[in-house]
């Protein structure tokens, strides 16, 4: 349950960063004149990105493990929502919403941490206090984001990059490894019988149902 709730706590706080800065970001773009037509693709950009980078994440967190891939996402979104607050040009918040966008990609890798480490009646229950902190993250990040507007235009990034910062830390501190049984896993298919053996023994034992008459 510690680990669920850590998970929902990260979950929660990356979903909260990306809406805190998000319906903010019209506004950045046509305060440095950008035309119209370049405000969609400027708020698809993270989408995009998040597109490329999911099952890159999901291979990574398979062979190097859970943790380091949502570390490493949450640093890079920390890094992207300071570049938001302090961006002077277009191709700057551009820049901001893709590396958002590649950091965004570790959604799924907090869904197999689930699958890691609950069982499987416990699974949908799981998965579904994940969601829930997510839409909570939707809910409340715009509220702050609005908040954080009033006090300067780079306010809302730094917010965000030290909610990020935070969450970094509690996923060092409380959240271990979930694939740490993989080891096991091999050494228990290095025991199994081989083909030619499982061959030898369905002979023997056919032998012995069937022994012949002298």
């Amino acid at each position: 349950m510690k680990r669920l709730s850590v998970l929902m706590a990260v979950c929660f706080v990356d979903m909260l960063g990306l809406m805190l800065v998000a319906p903010l970001m019209p506004f950045y773009a046509t305060r440095m004149n950008a035309p119209e037509w370049m405000v969609g693709w400027l708020i698809s950009a993270f989408a995009v990105a998040q597109l490329i980078s999911s099952p890159i994440w999901g291979k990574f967190s398979d062979r190097y493990g859970r943790r380091p891939a949502m570390l490493i996402g949450l640093s890079g979104s920390a890094l992207a929502y300071l570049v938001f607050g302090f961006a002077t040009s277009l191709w700057m918040l551009f820049a901001s919403r893709l590396v958002q966008g590649l950091g965004g990609g570790t959604t799924g890798v907090a869904q197999a941490y689930v699958a890691d480490t609950m069982a499987p009646a416990e699974r949908a229950k799981a998965l579904g206090w994940i969601s829930a902190a997510t839409s909570a993250g939707v809910l409340i990040g715009p509220v702050i984001g609005s908040v954080a507007r009033s006090f300067g235009t780079e306010v809302p990034g730094m917010v965000a990059a030290g909610l990020m910062l935070l969450c970094v830390v509690f996923a060092w501190r409380w959240l271990p490894e979930s694939r740490v049984h993989h080891t096991h896993t091999r050494a228990a298919n290095s025991c199994r019988p081989t083909g030619r053996s499982r061959k030898h023994s369905g002979r023997s034992s056919s032998i012995r149902r069937r022994p012949r008459i002298a």
